[in-house]
């Protein structure tokens, strides 16, 4: 019984992933996640998540915990190549987004995490409990941390609102990459994980090593 339950809920895991990445959150109810995921008790869902919000956190959950055990094998090996040294803003934020980029590549015709994450981000109802930026995982914590050390120029309220930045900027780029992995049709090529990693990290190490001038304050004095 105990296994037919993990596997009834793990089902009805990848049926919501797949269903919020594809519809929008607004539209999967715990009723139809059951049934799509071959459930006879409409309550099935409800029984094992609660609400809702319990069956994204579950989803989370999970995946993050698999993306994250990625990126410690990745810091591990970092950690052996600079041999004591320490890391540099690119290398850090590189951590940050390898494994989500990964992710997407891993199997082409199957995967719906970010564009999951990506939608239930920016429904309405999660916005004020839960927020894809505000879930860190412990590596991704260890990175940030990190991060921070190298960039003592920049204010600690710089710091969290650029990666905050970083979270909604790199899950909305990555799951528009995850998209154009799986459609048979639209005339849009995808880049290759290593094309794509390298544009991103550009992109989020412009933004998070920018210089912290306070450019705003001095604009209101003129």
């Amino acid at each position: 019984m105990e296994d037919e339950n993990r596997d009834a809920r793990r089902r009805m895991i990848e049926v919501a992933e797949r269903l919020v990445a594809e519809e929008g959150l607004g539209s999967v109810s715990l009723r139809r996640v059951g049934q799509e995921a071959g459930q006879r008790n409409n309550s099935a869902a409800q029984y094992h998540f609660g609400s809702r919000q319990g069956l994204v956190d579950a989803i989370v959950q999970l995946r993050s915990a698999q993306i994250d055990a990625r990126r410690a094998e990745l810091l591990t090996a970092l950690e052996k190549e600079l041999d004591g040294r320490p890391a540099d803003v690119r290398s850090l934020v590189r951590l940050l987004v390898h494994p989500l980029v990964e992710s997407a590549a891993g199997e082409p015709r199957r995967t719906h995490y970010l564009r999951f994450l990506a939608n239930a981000t920016d429904h309405y109802s999660l916005r004020g409990s839960w927020q894809v930026g505000e879930f860190h995982p412990p590596t991704y914590q260890l990175v940030v941390q990190r991060l921070r050390a190298t960039l003592p120029g920049v204010s600690q309220a710089t710091f969290d609102r650029r990666m905050r930045w970083v979270s909604r900027v790199s899950l909305r780029l990555l799951a528009d990459h995850e998209l154009t992995l799986v459609q048979d049709d639209g005339g849009l090529v995808a880049g290759t994980t290593a094309q794509v990693l390298a544009d991103v990290v550009d992109m989020l190490v412009a933004l998070v090593a920018a210089p912290d001038d306070h450019g705003d304050e001095a604009g209101d004095q003129d």
